[in-house]
C-alpha cells in the first residue's frame, strides 16, 4: 500500500477525505457548542475604557521588579506552557530574522527580547508606562540585546497605536488581547500598521477563563479578565480588514502520554476516543490565532509544509557519453502545504540537481550542477512534469544526481524535511 501510495499520492488524498467523510459522524459527539456572547456586557466596556486601561498601569506599578524581570523563568509552574505558546505563534507567524515585530500588550518585554535575540527589529508597546519601562530595562540589563535592531518602547493611549501605516512585517499579542475592552478598534489598529502580507498572531485563554480562580483575584484588582470567544474575534478580525482568521490546532500542554511499546497502536486508533476528546477540550480553553493582512494560503514566499514527491519518467537509472549532455523527465507531486512560486522574486522556486560520484566517499562534484524552471506555480496536491537538461560531465564514471527543489536565496527543500530523489547515471 506505502509503495501505492508512492507512486499514486493523489489516491493517498482520496483515501484520506473518505477517512474524513466517516470520521464526522464517529466524532460529532465530542463536538463543544460556541459559547454564548454577551453584546451588553462587551458595549458596557466600551464605555469604561480609560479606567480599565488606567488599572494596567496600576498593576504593573505595583508589581515586584525582579518577579516582574524575570518572566517566563520566575514561574516555574507556567515556563513550559509559556515556552510552547511561544513556539507556536513563531511557526505561524512564519517568522524570519529581520522581520518588524510589534509586541502589543508587551507586559515586561520577555517576549520582544526573545525576538530580538532572534534577529528582529521589535516595538515593544503597552498601555502601562511602567511595563514599558520594565520592557527597556530588561533589553538594558542583559548584555546579549542586539541593539543594532534599535529596539522600539512605547506607551500608548489604549486607542492609537502610534506607528506608522503598514510599518509593521508581523504582530504579536502573547496573554494580552483578553485584557483589551475596545477589541474591534484595537484590532483595526493592528490591521492599519501591518503591512499588506502582515500576520497577526495572539495565544489567549478561551473558555472557563474568567471563571478561574486565579482571573477572579486579578478582576479583584481592577484588571479586565474577558472570557474570549474565538468565533466573535474572528467575526471582528474580518470586519477590520482582515484577510482571514485561522486556528492553529495545537495545544499549550501534551495531552496524553503512552506506553513506548504502544506507539503503533496508537498510531492504529487505539484510545483515540480519549486523546480527541482531551484536545477537543484543549482547543476550547486556550486558542492559537493567526489573523492575515493578506492572502492566508502559504506560499514558498513564506512557507509551511514542504513536501516535493518527487519521480523520474522512465528507467531509475541513467546514463550519457563523456561531453554529451542529457535530458531526464521528472514527476514531481507537491504533497506540502504550500503553494510553490515559479516567477523570479521573492519565493522563486526550482529544481535543482546536486552532482556527487559514486564512490565509497561519496564526493560532492557539483553542489549547484544545474536548475530547471517550473512551467507555472504548483498548488499543494497538485502534480507538474519538468524537463532538465543535464549539463556533460567529462570525465567518465558512476555519479549520483540528487534532485530536489529550492526556493532560491531561503532553502533547500531536503532542509526542511522532504526527501529528494537520487538517480544513478553512467558517464561511458
Amino acid at each position: 500500500m506505502k509503495r501505492l501510495f508512492a507512486r499514486l499520492p493523489a489516491l493517498r488524498s482520496l483515501l484520506l477525505d473518505a477517512i474524513d467523510a466517516a470520521s464526522r459522524l464517529l466524532l460529532f459527539p465530542f463536538r463543544l457548542s460556541r459559547p454564548p456572547t454577551d453584546a451588553s456586557a462587551t458595549q458596557a466596556l466600551l464605555q469604561d475604557v480609560n479606567t480599565l486601561n488606567a488599572s494596567a498601569e496600576a498593576y504593573y506599578a505595583g508589581a515586584k521588579v525582579a518577579h516582574a524581570l524575570g518572566k517566563p523563568y520566575s514561574e516555574p509552574e507556567a515556563l513550559s506552557r509559556r515556552l510552547i505558546d511561544i513556539g507556536v505563534l513563531l511557526d505561524g507567524l512564519r517568522l524570519k530574522p529581520g522581520d518588524r515585530v510589534l509586541d502589543l500588550g508587551c507586559g515586561t518585554g520577555w517576549v520582544s527580547h526573545m525576538l530580538n535575540r532572534f534577529g528582529c527589529p521589535t516595538i515593544s508597546v503597552d498601555v502601562s508606562e511602567t511595563a514599558v519601562e520594565l520592557s527597556r530595562r530588561l533589553f538594558t540589563g542583559d548584555p546579549s540585546t542586539n541593539w543594532a535592531l534599535a529596539p522600539e518602547f512605547v506607551a500608548y493611549d489604549g486607542h492609537h497605536i502610534p506607528l506608522d501605516t503598514a510599518s509593521v512585517d508581523r504582530a504579536v499579542l502573547y496573554d494580552a488581547f483578553h485584557h483589551v475592552p475596545n477589541q474591534r478598534e484595537i484590532l483595526a489598529e493592528l490591521r492599519r500598521v501591518l503591512k499588506a502580507d502582515g500576520i497577526l498572531a495572539m495565544s489567549e485563554p478561551g473558555r472557563g477563563h474568567a471563571r478561574s480562580a486565579s482571573s477572579i483575584a486579578e478582576a479583584a484588582t481592577g484588571v479586565l479578565e474577558n472570557e474570549l470567544v474565538l468565533e466573535d474575534i474572528a467575526d471582528l478580525a474580518l470586519d477590520t480588514g482582515f484577510e482571514a482568521a485561522r486556528v492553529i490546532v495545537h495545544t499549550n500542554a501534551p495531552l496524553l502520554e503512552i506506553d513506548a511499546r504502544d506507539l503503533r497502536r496508537f498510531m492504529g486508533g487505539r484510545g483515540f476516543a480519549r486523546y480527541w476528546r482531551n484536545l477537543c477540550a484543549a482547543l476550547d480553553g486556550h486558542h492559537y490565532l493567526l489573523l492575515f493582512a493578506g492572502d492566508a494560503a502559504p506560499t514558498t514566499r513564506q512557507p509551511r509544509r514542504l513536501n516535493a514527491v518527487i519521480r523520474r519518467r522512465g528507467p531509475a537509472a541513467g546514463g550519457a557519453a563523456p561531453g554529451a549532455s542529457a535530458r531526464v523527465t521528472l514527476d514531481v507531486y507537491n504533497g506540502g502545504d504550500t503553494r510553490w512560486l515559479c516567477p523570479e522574486g521573492p519565493g522563486w522556486t526550482r529544481v535543482g540537481v546536486h552532482l556527487y560520484r559514486a564512490d565509497s566517499e561519496r564526493r560532492l562534484v557539483d553542489y549547484d550542477f544545474v536548475r530547471a524552471a517550473l512551467p507555472h506555480d504548483v498548488s499543494p496536491e497538485r502534480h507538474v512534469t519538468i524537463d532538465v537538461t543535464l549539463p556533460p560531465i567529462q570525465r567518465p564514471g558512476e555519479y549520483h544526481l540528487v534532485v530536489d527543489l529550492v526556493i532560491e536565496g531561503v532553502a533547500w527543500f531536503a532542509d526542511r524535511g522532504s526527501v529528494p530523489l537520487q538517480i544513478d547515471w553512467h558517464v561511458r
